[in-house]
């Protein structure tokens, strides 16, 4: 069944209020939030086209992986901007997306369609022992609820399921949100390092120097990553971002703890006139 066209307006969601604004400078572009917090741009015109300076940079390590079709997880739907990439750019890519919010999903099925992926509820966590092991290429974490992340997607722990479903060589894309003094990041990218061989960030460098609440992509592999590649990316004249990896990053994580179930602290929150319009 075809999704009706989108209609600009707000639905009450299972997490808060949704709402659905039509971009007037775009031809079929949609910006979807939830509570006020941007949660994703869908161009129906154009799925190649990301908005977010972060989704690029997901694309971005999409885009290096060996070429051909992708089995892919997404943990934490919204409008499936990147899986809607994916099916674009890699057609035939096999592709599953878990949402925990029941209603934005049935949301987002009848506006935007789920072309070229299955749109699954259910919590991440709780959804991936009953993944299939070891046959995704990709698991993409962009887990949160509003603008925070929950604390079960941050540990250890969670990234030992996530292992189970990658193969040998896949990879593990994570978001994550922070601002000065950035420890929460710092907490993730110490986590990472203790689970995966190689880990790479990518971040706009106002960001890195915290000047602004702002989201930073990792990626992590126990294979090594196409660092130059992405260093070549990320240098583009629009939405220059660092990467950093190796001792680098090490000394940004600053000697931070891995983050495990019994440790785990809430993610920060950000300032809340970021979203004020």
């Amino acid at each position: 069944m075809s999704p009706a066209a989108p209609r600009p307006g707000r639905w009450p969601v299972d997490f808060g209020q949704a709402e659905l604004l039509r971009d007037l400078d775009g031809e079929d572009g949609w910006l979807l939030s939830v509570d006020g917090v941007a949660q994703s741009y869908v161009d129906l015109a154009d799925p190649t086209h990301l908005e977010f300076d972060y989704v690029r940079l997901m694309g971005d390590v999409v885009d290096v992986l060996p070429a051909g079709p992708l089995s892919a997880v997404h943990l934490g739907g919204g409008g499936c901007t990147l899986a809607r990439y994916v099916a674009a750019t890699r057609p035939g890519s096999r592709q599953v997306v878990v949402e925990a919010d029941e209603a934005l999903a049935r949301l987002v099925r009848e506006s935007f369609g789920t072309a070229g992926f299955r749109l699954r509820v259910g919590d991440a966590r709780t959804e991936l022992p009953r993944l299939r092991a070891g046959e995704s290429d990709l698991v993409v974490a962009d887990v949160f609820e509003a603008a925070q992340q929950p604390v079960h997607v941050t540990t250890l722990e969670w990234l030992g399921q996530v292992r189970r479903l990658l193969r040998p060589n896949g990879v593990h894309l994570v978001n994550v949100a922070d601002g000065k003094p950035l420890a929460f990041a710092k907490g993730q990218v110490a986590t990472l390092l203790a689970a995966y061989a190689c880990v790479v960030l990518l971040a706009d460098p106002s960001v890195l120097r915290g000047r602004r609440f702002a989201n930073l992509v990792l990626a992590a592999s126990d294979a090594p990553l196409p660092v130059d590649a992405l260093v070549r990316r990320a240098s583009r004249a629009a939405g220059r971002a660092r990467v950093v990896t190796g001792e680098d990053l090490v000394q940004f994580s600053g000697g931070a703890a891995a983050v495990t179930d019994a440790t785990a602290r809430a993610a920060p929150r950000p300032p809340p006139d970021l979203f004020r319009r």
